[in-house]
């Protein structure tokens, strides 16, 4: 198998790299800052409120790069394979931020001694750290040996991860239930696949067509049919069969395909997908 490994533990593989609610408290962390830079302006102190508002900006930069940090952190929990890393290590420069902004509004703004100063920033930079950690160490795996790189194996994974995801926004908003389950067992299907793919890059060369193909065609026919069921009227029984045929082919495709990535044979994959590419054009449903 290939030389991917797992970085920590994370969420399922099929979930996409999203920062949540975390690290949002350092936008709200400085908005005192600006409140007081305010108040100095009205007092006519201009050295003051100039260094409480840079203060503030520089507070809300060490946000955004802290969250970028966050969502590249857990890029590298929930995936086998990982990017190179980046030459920007995003949370420690956010922590450095943060600490010479709260330096500058105590020394500046507030008239804070320079001591002080001081230790008001290491305590902001002590508790960034406490609370976000520090930039994970990410090696991008060696995959010379089969011929593609982790930067390959990852932007085909998450492009077929966002079609996944499109397919099951819109099946969600199918009042038939069968049809939504068929589509949720694609998506399941689709993501086992890409399991496969993150254990052994090697089938990454002979999936890409497939999983372009497959997942392209399931999302065209699941929008497609969301937009001309609205319009339909009495024609919506005879979308639902032709739908349910694209399904139908799609779906038996897909186990067809993952049992032949773990046995390493994809030999008549590219008669597949003239079968599914000709019968998306048949059926109309796209």
């Amino acid at each position: 198998m290939s030389s991917a490994r797992r970085i920590g533990g994370g969420s399922r593989a099929g979930e996409s790299p999203r920062a949540g609610a975390k690290g949002l408290l350092l936008y709200a962390l400085p908005l005192p800052l600006l409140v007081v830079c305010m108040l100095a302006l009205a007092r006519g102190e201009v050295v003051p409120a100039l260094a409480l508002g840079a203060a503030f900006g520089v507070c809300l930069v060490a946000a955004n790069l802290t969250r970028r940090g966050i969502r590249i952190e857990q890029a590298a929990l929930r995936r086998k394979i990982v990017r190179r890393a980046s030459v920007i290590p995003y949370k420690s420069v956010g922590a450095a931020l943060t600490a010479a902004g709260i330096f500058l509004a105590g020394w500046l703004g507030s008239g804070y001694g320079i001591i002080e100063s001081v230790m008001f920033a290491g305590l902001a930079a002590l508790g960034h750290h406490w609370r976000y950690g520090h930039d994970p160490a990410r090696r991008a795996q060696d995959l010379g040996a089969v011929g593609v790189t982790a930067e390959e194996v990852l932007d085909v994974l998450n492009e077929a991860e966002e079609r996944i995801e499109s397919i099951e926004a819109v099946a969600a908003t199918f009042k038939n239930a069968s049809l939504r389950g068929r589509l949720q067992h694609i998506a399941s299907e689709a993501r086992n696949i890409l399991s496969i793919i993150e254990e052994d890059p090697r089938d990454l060369r002979r999936a890409r067509k497939f999983l372009k193909v497959y997942l392209d065609g399931a999302q065209q026919v699941t929008q497609g049919y969301a937009r001309a069921t609205s319009l339909a009227g009495g024609d919506a029984l005879a979308l639902s069969d032709n739908f349910s045929r694209v399904l139908d082919t799609i779906e038996s495709v897909l186990e067809e395909q993952r049992v032949k990535l773990l046995e390493n044979d994809l030999n008549d994959l590219d008669i597949k997908i003239e079968v599914l590419q000709l019968q998306l054009e048949k059926e109309g449903v796209a």
